[in-house]
């Protein structure tokens, strides 16, 4: 019951930004089919680039994966990233891709709970270690063009900005306390504590994987970067397929913000939060129409939407695998 009403908030949050957003500009209603199919060229990189972030987001997870002692074959890890974007996509219920993901690796027999759960876990604390490093360094790029935003987004920016850093503050002091020797000390100190419960032990000792398995972890931030750099990248064709143009470094300085506002459990696959994010930072930093940032960011939308419904696809006609075989974590 809860499910179903949450699914439809934010169906009404949706419909609600959507409906302002078209009755301010009436013309950006068809604008993104009609500027994909009049720009093949752009069309097709932006479907090959969103394709190309899933493929990172696999690669990712597959270096995390390995650190974790759980190694994947990337056909089979890819297979399960293009049906989580699915679930990410249209959002039923209270089912999102990591639930899929956990849920698909814990079906095969033998295949161990917590290495799965904390790959989630480690998954994304790389992507926004990623993220932080892209928007920090491409927001003091244009931060003379940051002081021309509206109070509104500016406060926005630096809020986020803010955030970011605390991400990176957070991310590494979890890895010096997921270190033995640390954890050690505060087991000791705190004596019957919460610090010497097995199970907390064990999730710590999965945790120091990041430091345990630094080569792994180095490889899973270069791919989270591309990962960032095709995903932001297909957002860029759409722009260019519904006749937009705008500096790149300030587009980019924008977009980790957008992506953040996207990605609120607020609507329906972001939409309507997207789109205003879109309007408000990418033409405050580039003057760009707001028509065309609205069209383009529905443009970059649909690209991952396709393959979204790929992924439907392939969850309705998928079977289960067989089970892993990890020495480590077999108990």
């Amino acid at each position: 019951m809860k499910a179903a009403l949450l699914l439809l908030l934010k169906a009404a949050v949706t419909a609600l930004l959507l409906g302002l957003l078209f009755r301010e500009h009436r013309s950006t209603l068809l604008a993104p089919l009609e500027g994909l199919l009049a720009n093949p060229g752009w069309t097709c990189t932006g479907l090959a680039a969103a394709g190309a972030a899933l493929l990172f987001a696999a690669l990712r997870w597959q270096a995390v994966l390995r650190g974790q002692g759980l190694p994947l074959p990337l056909a089979e890890l890819g297979r399960l990233i293009i049906i989580a974007a699915f679930f990410n996509t249209t959002s039923l219920g209270v089912v999102g891709g990591d639930a899929w993901r956990v849920l698909a690796l814990l079906r095969r027999p033998g295949t161990p709970r917590l290495p799965v759960v904390v790959s989630i876990l480690l998954d994304h604390l790389v992507g926004l270690v990623s993220l932080a490093l892209i928007f920090l360094a491409c927001a003091w790029a244009v931060r003379d063009r940051l002081a021309h935003l509206d109070p509104i987004a500016l406060a926005t920016v630096q809020g986020f900005a803010v955030f970011m850093i605390g991400t990176l503050v957070t991310v590494a002091v979890t890895v010096v306390a997921s270190t033995p020797a640390v954890h050690r000390r505060l087991a000791a100190r705190l004596a019957g504590g919460v610090f010497q419960r097995p199970a907390l032990q064990k999730f710590v000792e999965a945790c120091d994987a990041l430091r345990r398995a630094w080569r792994q972890s180095l490889l899973a931030l270069g791919h989270s970067l591309l990962l960032f750099a095709c995903h932001f990248g297909l957002f860029y064709c759409g722009l260019r397929a519904v006749g937009g143009e705008v500096p790149l470094i300030e587009f980019l300085a924008a977009m980790p913000v957008i992506d953040a506002a996207a990605g609120l459990p607020v609507s329906v696959s972001g939409l309507g939060v997207r789109e205003t994010t879109f309007e408000i930072l990418v033409g405050g930093l580039t003057g760009l129409a707001a028509p065309l940032a609205v069209a383009a960011s529905l443009a970059g939308w649909l690209f991952t939407t396709a393959w979204g419904l790929l992924g439907g696809l392939l969850f309705v006609v998928g079977r289960p695998k067989p089970a892993i075989h990890s020495p480590r974590w077999r108990k």
